[in-house]
């Protein structure tokens, strides 16, 4: 054990941290991080106290590597879903972008048989303020088509550039949803009709995303998740929710019978904590 170790234990034992293996803690902090296992999922623990910092009699160190470990694979199955779900938008932007250029292109030619106006909008200003312009995502566009990976042998030998298979596939879920916002209003409404169970404007999906948003950039950056409220609801629970509204409902049932499975088997280890996950996650 090195010396950082063994002061971070010696910290944690005057807080009244029990802890039964002293190479299993430090082992496991270097691993995956003092302050991400101790401060983000510890606090839970603590005695509420405005002059010292001390744990709830009886507290193992083991306890809250455990409850980390149910936030984490938590949230790698709803990330999973949230991938699925990614997947499709990509396929129904790729479908509907397609057919939706051709006919842009044959009302709009003139005479000399050029196209008289772009098939994006030039600029869209999301509810966060946040503005998305046609340059910008022109530019990403014609980094992609020099940049792509080659999704399969001889596919450049075939094809020579990115289809728009490819185009869209190789597109960030980020550079995608702003495809999406600059597109043609009707185009967008037949995206959404085919992603959505009820109808949803564009303007309801960019509300929809920033909770989406919201939960993946915490998960990228490993921060905890159970008990984090998005305004009044906890933010696992909307994002929940936001999965039971598409029409694929193979990321929603996945993650809900996974998530089951999940809780079921950190339950039987601890049966005391059924109401603080009811709680905390719905």
């Amino acid at each position: 054990m090195d010396t950082i170790s063994e002061l971070r234990l010696d910290f944690m034992k005057d807080a009244g941290l029990i802890i039964s293996d002293k190479n299993f803690f430090a082992q496991t902090i270097q691993k995956y991080g003092y302050h991400e296992i101790i401060y983000q999922y510890g606090e839970r623990f603590v005695l509420e106290s405005d002059d010292d910092f001390k744990f709830q009699p009886g507290t193992t160190y083991e306890r809250i590597y455990d409850y980390y470990w149910l936030d984490q694979h938590l949230k790698n199955q709803m990330m999973i879903s949230l991938q699925l779900f990614e997947q499709n938008f990509k396929v129904v932007l790729t479908e509907i972008s397609l057919v939706g250029q051709l006919v842009h292109a044959a009302e709009n030619m003139d005479t000399q048989g050029e196209i008289k106006s772009q098939f994006l909008q030039e600029e869209y200003r999301l509810a966060n303020g946040r503005v998305i312009r046609r340059g910008d995502v022109k530019a990403r566009i014609r980094h992609i088509r020099k940049n792509y990976l080659e999704p399969y042998s001889d596919y450049r030998k075939i094809h020579g550039e990115a289809d728009p298979w490819v185009l869209f596939k190789e597109m960030s879920f980020g550079v995608a949803t702003n495809y999406f916002f600059l597109m043609p209003a009707k185009m967008q409404k037949q995206v959404l009709a085919k992603i959505f169970k009820n109808k949803m404007t564009v303007h309801q999906f960019d509300k929809w995303l920033e909770t989406v948003r919201y939960f993946q950039r915490r998960a990228a950056h490993n921060y905890r998740l159970i008990g984090i409220k998005e305004k009044e609801t906890y933010l696992y629970q909307e994002v929940l929710s936001n999965l039971q509204e598409l029409k694929n409902e193979e990321p929603y049932q996945l993650v809900k019978k996974k998530w089951q499975e999940i809780i079921e088997q950190y339950l039987q280890k601890y049966p005391n904590d059924k109401e603080f996950l009811q709680e905390n996650l719905f």
